[in-house]
């Protein structure tokens, strides 16, 4: 019998949400889940958070603001790659 620990666990799930496609996301059957995606506009770095389906929620000019949206709204931050 194979012994995981916490850290392997973390790494496989870690491991299987990076390769979920946005209709994936979109049955996962919670709508307290967003995701990020860096971006330019007009020539500077911005990030928007997306709902699981897709939507763009907020455009904000720094990682720390996107994270403090998401929590103050009580979504799921989940990192996509």
């Amino acid at each position: 019998m194979t012994t995981y620990t916490i850290d392997d666990q973390a790494a496989v799930s870690t491991a299987a949400l990076r390769r979920m496609t946005s209709e994936q996301l979109r049955h996962l059957g919670t709508q307290r889940m967003v995701y990020l995606k860096a971006g330019m506009r007009d020539g500077e770095l911005s990030f928007v958070l997306f709902d699981a389906d897709g939507t763009p929620l907020v455009m904000v000019d720094s990682f720390e603001q996107a994270i403090e949206m998401a929590g103050a709204n009580g979504f799921q931050f989940v990192t996509v790659h």
